[in-house]
């Protein structure tokens, strides 16, 4: 399957104990998925993944899988990005188990690591994966998390390797830019991803046709809105649509954007539960935010159902 759309990078809900709330997070995928959304991409930075132990990353992986096939056409990335190589490779053979759709994975994110230390923690992740004929593998820039760039040198070890892409969180236009004036990286299928919607209209221009986008866990139908006006070529309704976004985004996000998302999906009536240890989420504090950052979800959305006809 071709990996292309808008994608949740979603949440995963737990209980006081620091359990997996299966039900909610199988009801959160499944209204993502319903409300537009094409992928899931599971147990990274907002799903939590780095305070979970492998076995709670497993299980999520199986719940998305089971809501993904309930949705055909939709697709899963498994994160399995950890601090040591082993825990990765063993993450990357039981999402290559369960027939997942791609794997993705953070730069290890403890120690100062070399270009090619990281080199050959990718290289078993793509060997894990099963080689060229294997699921892809993606690299994952987010350098204010592991302090080290993912620079375009880097891009281009990384694509002789076998890897198939670089989710980019780092809104790196110029990489970016690279990539697409790169004959060898952008027509031989290297893809980039946006790590974000800001700035999507221009990675939209640079051929640009993946985003994953945090947005999606609490206004699903506005990323997806989005993502459809922007590749229909309609720029005057796509930066309209993007207004939209940004403009629901910037009342969401204070401080932590995984426990902004948590408020922000309590304001539209939805009842996530409870976030893993250390993380924790103040809906009573947060009460009196909610009644405004719902009339403003529910009037973006609004308005991008009459940009979208």
């Amino acid at each position: 399957m071709k990996i292309k759309g808008s994608i949740a990078p979603n949440l995963t809900f737990f209980d006081k104990e620091g359990n997996i709330d299966e039900e909610t997070t199988r009801r959160h995928q499944n209204w993502i998925l319903e409300n537009g959304v094409n992928g899931l991409f599971v147990t990274g930075t907002y799903g939590s993944g780095y305070l979970m132990s492998p076995e709670q990353r497993i299980r999520i992986y199986e719940i998305a899988k089971e809501v993904s096939d309930a949705h055909p056409g939709t697709f899963v990335i498994a994160h399995v990005g950890a601090n040591d190589t082993a825990t990765s490779v063993y993450l990357t053979k039981k999402a290559v188990e369960m027939g997942l759709d791609a794997i993705s994975a953070i730069n290890p994110y403890t120690f100062k690591y070399t270009d090619d230390e990281l080199i050959g923690y990718y290289q078993a992740l793509v060997e894990a994966a099963g080689g060229e004929s294997g699921l892809p593998v993606f690299a994952y820039n987010n350098p204010d998390l592991t302090h080290k760039v993912i620079d375009y040198k880097m891009i281009k070890k990384l694509k002789a390797i076998g890897i198939a892409a670089v989710k980019d969180s780092s809104i790196n236009i110029q990489l970016a830019t690279n990539i697409y004036n790169d004959n060898k990286l952008h027509h031989e299928d290297f893809k980039y991803i946006s790590g974000t919607t800001t700035g999507w209209l221009a990675f939209r221009k640079l051929d640009c046709d993946t985003v994953i986008a945090g947005v999606c866990n609490y206004a699903p139908e506005l990323v997806a809105g989005l993502y459809r006006l922007s590749m229909a070529g309609d720029e005057e309704k796509a930066m309209k649509a993007y207004e939209l976004v940004n403009g629901v985004s910037s009342k969401v996000k204070t401080g932590n954007s995984l426990v902004s998302s948590h408020i922000a999906l309590k304001a539209r009536g939805f009842e996530p539960t409870y976030m893993k240890a250390p993380l924790t989420v103040d809906y009573q504090g947060a009460a009196d935010k909610l009644p405004a950052l719902k009339e403003a979800i529910d009037e973006a959305v609004a308005a991008m159902k009459e940009l979208e006809g």
